[in-house]
This record gives structure tokens, sequence and C-alpha cells, in this order.
């Protein structure tokens, strides 16, 4: 009996959909993603690996348009353009042998508060802008600031992470950070920003995000990781 998995993408008109698809003794089996926009089906793509297939689509917006990082390939992270009635696949890496493996994609999305604050003293108007991102708050905290009387806007970054590894490399996921400020460009990057770095084996990539100090220009953020340490020779890894 075939098994289909949903994830809601919140805030977003997109639902995916994710079934497994068996191929031939001794290989791997592959992942159908379905993707759903206002409930219609506008397209699909076959995940050539068994796991991570709904980690491994992320939805975003930049202006009026839909995109969304996704690997398909899994040595390969792409990015896909989603129109009201259709998907195009729009720009990202090739599939390579010894590429960077994703297993979980994040977008970071935040809310743009704007205050207004009366200096009795001086009587001046004084306005001051606040960001909230999704990573710092629950979900149900972030959709309630919609209904702030200051609430301004949701916008998504233009950029985001992504954890996984090379393959054969070692059990632990890494995180790597992804450009997309030039994504209807059609140029998209990843590079290892943050070095070598290690994710806690108990936490999801979102929850290794931490923006209470970023702004739109003041680009600071932190992350969770851990190190390992030799006791008797003081080595890390």
């Amino acid at each position: 009996m075939d098994i289909t998995y949903t994830k809601k993408f919140l805030g977003t008109p997109f639902i995916i959909e994710t079934m497994p698809v068996e191929n031939k003794p001794g290989t791997w089996n592959s992942t159908k993603v379905s993707i759903y926009r206002d409930e219609i089906l506008i397209g699909e793509y076959l995940r050539n690996y068994h796991s991570f297939g709904q980690e491994t689509f992320y939805p975003f917006q930049i202006g009026e348009d839909w995109y969304a990082v996704y690997s398909a390939s899994y040595t390969a992270t792409r990015i896909m353009k989603l129109h009201n009635d259709r998907i195009e696949d729009w720009c990202g890496e090739e599939s390579h042998s010894e590429g960077f493996c994703p297993v979980e994609f994040y977008i970071p999305k935040y809310n743009h508060l704007q205050e207004t604050v009366n200096h009795f003293k001086t009587n001046e108007l004084t306005t001051y802008d606040n960001y909230y991102a999704d990573c710092d708050l629950n979900i149900t905290e972030f959709m309630h600031q919609k209904e702030d009387k200051n609430f301004i806007g949701t916008h998504y970054c233009n950029f985001g992470f992504l954890s996984g590894c090379i393959w054969g490399d070692d059990s632990n996921w890494k995180i790597q950070y992804i450009d997309l400020s030039k994504v209807p460009d059609k140029e998209m990057s990843i590079t290892e920003k943050f070095g070598y770095w290690v994710m806690p084996s108990n936490m999801t990539l979102k929850e290794c995000v931490h923006m209470d100090n970023w702004e739109p220009d003041h680009n600071w953020i932190s992350l969770t990781g851990t190190s390992n340490f030799n006791l008797v020779t003081d080595e890390k890894s």
C-alpha cells in the first residue's frame, strides 16, 4: 500500500505530499514530491533518494513571486519557481558525486512591526522599527503578531541555510549558507560561511538558527553547534 505524507507550509499557499517509489532490487528507492498551490496540484518531481523528501523542499517569496529551494538529486540544491499553475526549475547546483547532500532547508522569514512613541517632555514622535524572525518565536506567537496594530508585513530573508554532509564524510550534519539575493536573475550560491559547523544531533536546522540580534541593516546571527574534544590530547574535532 502506498503511504503518502503531507506537509503544509503555514503562511504560504503551498502543501506538499511525498510518497515512496520502489525501484529495482538492490537500488535505493526514490521519493515522489507533489506540490499543491491553493490545494491545486501544480507540479511533481522525483527525488532520487528514499529519505528527506519533505525536509528538502522549502518555499519562499521574493516580491510577488514564489520560489522554493529543493533537492531532486540528493547531491545538489536547486531553486524552483512556483507559478500559479506549474513549476519551473530555475537555477542552482548540478549533481556531483562529491557534492554536499542536503537533508534539510530553512529560509528565515520575519515580521516587521513599527511603533511610534510620543516623548512627553519634548512632545516629539519617534518611530521604531522592530523585526522578529520566525526561528525566535513559536508559530503561534509569530502568526499572532500579524494582528498587532503595529504590524507592517512579513518578508523572507534573502539568505537561507541547509544542513547535510558530503557523502561518506561522517554521521554528523553540517550547516552551510545559501545566498538567495540574486535568485530573480537565476543565480544562487552556497558557501561554507561558518566553516565546518556541526549541528547537535537532537536539534532541527531551524532550532540551530537565532536571529534576535538581526535586522535588515544589522546582519548578525547566532548558530548553535557542537564540538568534540579529546580530554587527553586536547585535540578538537
